[in-house]
């Protein structure tokens, strides 16, 4: 075994028997790394701060996992802040669909004109039902870019697929949702 990995194994055991030395000069070597990656995926410096957090305790954890001969400490961790950052992106998309699937109870305007609730209730179908129709992997760009308000390099990041695919599975998904809304004067 090379020294660097010799190194990072006694760093791991000893961060997971609870050295606070370990601890130390773990967090000092990619605390700051993994607060950048947070910020430049999540777009959030408490949730940066909430994956340097998490990354450490996931460390913490699958410590046992770490092995020296297929990645040095510093990759491994940094890939395990990448998956946790992931999720949480992921989580997100979920959440957007859950609110976009529910009934817009509160954002139905207060008057109670019957025609323009009918109108907004059927521009809400109208256009959940053309998400519902687009493929799904023109409907993850759409979800990430429009409702996640990712820039398409930061879809691509996150898809794992190149930029240029994900402009145009945009450009697509717009066109089919522009279709579906042919004719209507308030179509964008």
């Amino acid at each position: 075994m090379a020294p660097r990995n010799e190194a990072d194994a006694e760093l791991m055991a000893a961060f997971l028997r609870k050295e606070p030395e370990a601890a130390h000069e773990l967090y000092d070597r990619v605390a700051s790394r993994i607060y950048g990656l947070g910020l430049q995926l999540l777009w959030n410096k408490t949730d940066a701060e909430d994956l340097v957090q998490d990354t450490f305790l996931k460390v913490w954890r699958t410590g046992s996992a770490f092995d020296p001969a297929r990645a040095p400490l510093d990759a491994w961790i940094m890939l395990n802040a990448r998956g946790l950052a992931i999720d949480r992106l992921r989580r997100r998309s979920l959440e957007a669909r859950k609110l976009a699937s529910q009934p817009m109870g509160a954002e139905v305007p207060d008057d109670d004109d019957p025609e323009r609730l009918a109108e907004v209730g059927d521009l809400f179908r109208r256009a959940s039902e053309a998400m519902a129709q687009l493929p799904q992997r023109q409907r993850s760009v759409i979800e990430l870019t429009y409702l996640g308000q990712r820039s398409t390099r930061e879809a691509a990041e996150l898809l794992e697929i190149p930029h240029g695919t994900v402009k145009s599975r945009a450009s697509a998904g717009i066109a089919v949702l522009q279709k579906a809304f042919a004719g209507d004067d308030d179509a964008a």
